[in-house]
């Protein structure tokens, strides 16, 4: 008779159940494609304009997967108000818009806040029909916009009064979408103007289109275009927006360096085969586009003051300077350009 009790007998065989379990999970580990283990889908959130030529450029470049983005989505809205609310809903994680919209979202108690300014100027030239030749004649008449309320409505806004027309009474603004709808109603008679940016602008000219007011000429200074993400991504996931802001600097840095890789990034991503309109585009822009794109103050206190905010409100509420100011520190932002 050994020497051995039952329950010891019973002891050995689970532990060595347990190692054969170790053994197993640890071979899986070791010998499981990457696949298993992919990042989760990094989405932002973009309109179709040239004012995203840097993200196009940054994934065209694979700055992206550079800084350690591998799994990035990039979901094309109609305009910037749809594109805050699936930030706000969740459904993205990055936009590459912001404007009034998420300073009124942030108004009611959502999180979303401005992390770039990448363009601070409006890019437009408002266009209207062969026929009207004096702004008075736009009275009465149909003008497009993409999205009541964004930031091509206020730019039209803008333009109109500086016309001596009111933008409330004289003209009626409809929703439309982008800027080849626009263009499209506009050169159909559907509506009588619009808001235009090359190479948009230069179509316009070969089709008799008129420009009436240039926005861009005009000197104003306004942030058109930003980055934004919400309070609690950036705290949970900040090396993640960091890296996003790492790679969108770097196709930024490669579009204004590089003229035949910036031409080319335009000609992909807006389908146009022209080389001379993708030179003139490619120009505009050159002059549009910051170096860095630092937020300030700017990005809050303009929509403020345009919505009437009677409030007092700190523009820091709105804004979060902190990821581009640590790649400022880090020395990352003058590398990009050596």
């Amino acid at each position: 008779m050994n020497n051995f009790s039952v329950p010891f007998a019973f002891s050995v065989v689970r532990n060595c159940c347990e190692l054969c379990k170790l053994a197993f999970v640890s071979a899986v580990l070791l010998f499981a494609p990457e696949s298993l283990f992919a990042q989760e889908p990094l989405r932002a959130g973009t309109i179709f304009s040239a004012t995203r030529a840097p993200l196009w450029a940054a994934k065209e470049g694979r700055y992206f997967e550079k800084y350690g983005i591998k799994n990035l989505e990039v979901i094309q809205f109609s305009g910037g108000q749809p594109v805050t609310r699936a930030l706000i809903g969740g459904e993205i994680q990055i936009s590459t818009t912001g404007d009034a919209a998420v300073i009124n979202a942030r108004l009611k108690g959502a999180d979303p806040v401005v992390i770039a300014r990448t363009v601070g100027a409006f890019p437009y030239t408002l266009y209207v029909s062969k026929d009207i030749r004096d702004p008075s004649e736009l009275k009465g008449k149909k003008l497009a916009v993409s999205t009541v309320g964004g930031s091509g409505y206020i730019a039209m806004q803008y333009a109109l009064r500086k016309l001596g027309l009111d933008p409330d009474k004289d003209v009626a603004m409809l929703q439309v979408g982008d800027f080849g709808t626009r263009l499209a109603s506009l050169a159909s008679g559907t509506v009588q103007g619009t808001l235009l940016l090359p190479p948009f602008t230069l179509r316009a000219r070969e089709i008799g289109l008129r420009p009436l007011y240039d926005l861009v000429g005009s000197g104003v200074q306004y942030p058109i275009n930003q980055i934004t993400a919400r309070q609690s991504f950036i705290k949970s996931q900040r090396e993640t927006v960091k890296n996003f802001m790492k790679g969108f600097v770097a196709g930024l840095a490669r579009f204004c360096a590089d003229r035949e890789f910036g031409t080319r990034v335009l000609g992909k991503n807006l389908r146009e085969p022209d080389a001379k309109i993708l030179q003139e585009t490619y120009d505009f822009w050159l002059k549009v586009f910051p170096r860095v794109p630092n937020p300030g103050p700017e990005d809050a206190t303009v929509f403020l003051e345009f919505m009437q905010v009677k409030e007092q409100r700190d523009w820091r509420d709105f804004v979060d300077t902190s990821v581009m100011d640590e790649l400022d520190r880090e020395g990352f932002l003058n590398s990009v350009y050596k």
